[in-house]
């Protein structure tokens, strides 16, 4: 039987913006794109929606609100309803942080601090107070939310690294094994925590007690990814489906420019491509169509 033909994606805006400092969310309403001054809505048949937001490079998108850092505060913003209400001033906080991150079905954050004693720390906003979740010995490379856990990469001292988690409503962090080589940039999951261990060339998935793991494609190039019923690769050769079923099933063909995100809901496949040249700076927003497998093929 013939693989099915590839997918041809199709432009949802240009912009005069860094490809590698926007960072792009999905949910099933729509897709948002975050530059460092604007935030985008891109739904299905209508004309984007922009909003000018000092968004910086860490902002991220909760269930109502866009939540970001800027002039020595963290703010929230709706996404759905801009003229009824403007920004809100959730937490005082002097220097910007690192990371901020959300779980796109509540509206609880957290967020990745580097502090003057150059320690890493995971932290929240409770009763208007910052409260660290957990500081890392050593450095935390990579960050996710999903439901009320937080997930991150730590190297916690010498060359190795490891995946814990800790829970939002507090207590002491729990932790994989050990591993060597490069440690992942990137962690994204929905029921299970996906990651691309690229010294290994092995695309992995992690039980969400960081218990059991298992390997969803060997010797195959994942990042950047995206979860959603299932995974999505990006790769050189072009953006490819993971299943619990098949075999990597390519949808689009090799890009023409570097894919730099990736984001997927349940109609739409999205990704950012770098389309600047001669050093100008400038990004497109790109997506396919997709039809959800059933439920024995979820992936997570």
């Amino acid at each position: 039987m013939a693989p099915p033909p590839l997918l041809a994606p199709t432009q949802l805006l240009t912009l005069p913006s860094s490809a590698y400092q926007a960072s792009i969310f999905a949910d099933d309403e729509a897709i948002e794109l975050l530059t460092s001054s604007a935030a985008f809505r891109l739904m299905p048949g209508k004309a984007p929606i922009e909003r000018a937001i000092d968004l910086s490079f860490s902002a991220t998108v909760t269930r109502d609100n866009y939540v970001y850092w800027s002039q020595g505060a963290i703010w929230s913003e709706s996404r759905r309803a801009p003229k009824v209400s403007g920004p809100s001033k959730l937490l005082a906080l002097a220097e910007q942080p690192q990371r901020i991150v959300a779980d796109m079905a509540a509206d609880e954050f957290a967020f990745l601090v580097h502090t003057e004693s150059a320690r890493y720390a995971i932290c929240k906003r409770e009763n208007g107070r910052v409260k660290t979740l957990y500081a890392s010995p050593g450095s935390i490379d990579a960050l996710t939310m999903i439901g009320d856990a937080l997930y991150f990469v730590e190297r916690p001292g010498g060359a190795g690294w490891r995946i814990a988690r800790v829970k939002l409503s507090g207590g002491d962090a729990t932790f994989t094994a050990t591993k060597s080589g490069r440690w992942p940039a990137l962690l994204r999951g929905r029921k299970e925590l996906v990651y691309y261990d690229g010294a290994r060339r092995n695309v992995l998935g992690l039980s969400l007690d960081l218990q059991q793991e298992r390997t969803l494609a060997k010797d195959f190039i994942c990042s950047p990814l995206a979860v959603g019923a299932n995974v999505y690769c990006s790769t050189m050769a072009g953006i490819f489906e993971l299943s619990a079923t098949d075999k990597p099933r390519q949808l689009v063909a090799a890009p023409r420019q570097l894919i730099t995100n990736l984001a997927v809901n349940a109609e739409r496949l999205a990704f950012i491509s770098d389309v600047g040249g001669q050093g100008q700076d400038r990004l497109a927003v790109s997506a396919v169509p997709l039809s959800v497998p059933g439920a024995a093929d979820d992936l997570r």
